[in-house]
């Protein structure tokens, strides 16, 4: 399975909700995420590139590693499992030469549409954002899915000049940059 996705700024939180709610899709309540990334020492343009990160929300911890799928933005595939002792699995990481990468603490509420899943983001620092997406085969048309996950979010008011492809640690990298 891969994790084929489409994010982009999401600039009226309220229209969007709005018209959520006019096509049957509600959101759960918030849930607080801190996320911590351990970073390859490979470009992300590498085909072997990888990055880990370690989630904290509520009473749970989990390690996820994600790796390209293709060459296309926002195409991974992703590996999940929980742990319990997070200071641990980062001195492994770090010992198999991955370095600490950003630090994202973010408000999320979540929508499940038909087969997708939707979430609402907001990034401290960052703002707001919305991501569709779809787990689909390995041999999925990426293409055909994320048009597909466009035409949702059109019909929720955002628009394609919105879309971001880079991630959220890229995102903070950036942020945290020109704050100094």
């Amino acid at each position: 399975m891969r994790e084929i996705e489409v994010k982009a700024k999401l600039k009226n939180k309220g229209e969007f909700f709005l018209k959520a709610k006019e096509l049957g899709i509600t959101f759960g309540p918030t849930i607080e995420q801190d996320d911590s990334t351990y970073e390859s020492f490979r470009r992300k343009d590498d085909p072997s590139w990888t990055i880990f990160r370690i989630r904290k929300q509520k009473n749970k911890t989990m390690l996820t590693m994600k790796y390209k799928a293709s060459t296309r933005s926002r195409d991974h595939h992703e590996r999940e499992s929980s742990i319990d002792n997070p200071r641990e699995v980062a001195d492994m990481l770090e010992r198999l030469g991955y370095t600490f990468g950003v630090r994202t603490k973010k408000t999320r509420q979540v929508a499940k549409y038909k087969h997708y899943e939707i979430c609402i983001d907001e990034i401290d620092g960052l703002g707001c954002f919305v991501e569709i997406e779809e787990l689909a085969e390995d041999d999925a048309d990426v293409d055909k899915v994320q048009n597909n996950l466009w035409t949702i979010l059109q019909q929720l008011g955002v628009s394609k000049d919105d879309r971001v492809h880079k991630g959220y640690d890229d995102l903070m990298h950036e942020f945290l940059a020109s704050e100094n």
